[in-house]
């Protein structure tokens, strides 16, 4: 697989709680607002899941792929709220993540399981897209990190809107099972909320 450097480099700005006083006895209150209450409200907060997939053992399939992607005209960015995958057999699971997913070689497959979470809704349709797979020849991204994910076992991670998603990019999941000789299936998740490109300006 290509991998890529990331040309991005996220800064934060850090500020003293000195600052933040508008007098000695008065603290300015501050709100999480990566906890979903407002995104449910403003309609665009959204959940997504994979089909089942197999690798390994009788499956035919080394790998298996999931991705959240954001479409290259979306004009919007999507903030990850948090990705689960869920692992239903003996062997346990390593997952390697990448970031900044460009471009990739192929074959995949749209999921159709997706709803906002919002039940006041009259239907409004994510831009984000669930893909998953097994044959994937080449990931153009950034390879970020390791999990382990144990037999008949679960991992959430809490992005909590860390991950940022801008058009044309994608968020990948590679999934390898341990023990090769072993069929494993696993299932994965998505929450993730949407905001227009346009409203930074």
């Amino acid at each position: 697989m290509k991998i890529n450097q990331n040309q991005y480099i996220n800064k934060s700005r850090f500020t003293s709680a000195k600052e933040n006083l508008t007098s000695p006895f008065e603290f300015e209150h501050v709100s999480d607002i990566s906890n979903g209450y407002i995104q449910s409200k403003n309609f665009s907060l959204f959940n997504g899941v994979s089909d089942d997939m197999y690798c390994g053992g009788n499956s035919t399939f080394e790998y298996a792929y999931f991705l959240l992607s954001n479409p290259i005209k979306s004009k919007i960015n999507i903030y990850v709220k948090n990705s689960i995958i869920t692992n239903h057999s003996h062997s346990p699971l390593i997952i390697k993540i990448y970031y900044c997913v460009e471009d990739i070689v192929g074959k995949i497959e749209s999921s159709n399981f997706f709803c906002i979470s919002n039940s006041n809704s009259s239907g409004t349709i994510p831009q984000g897209k669930i893909f998953f797979g097994n044959e994937l020849d080449k990931i153009y991204g950034v390879y970020g990190q390791n999990l382990i994910v144990p037999s008949y076992n679960s991992y959430n991670l809490n992005e909590n809107g860390s991950i940022v998603i801008s058009s044309g990019f994608s968020y990948l999941f590679e999934v390898i099972p341990i023990n090769s000789d072993i069929t494993s299936n696993f299932v994965m998740s998505f929450s993730w909320w949407e905001e227009s490109i346009s409203s930074y300006f």
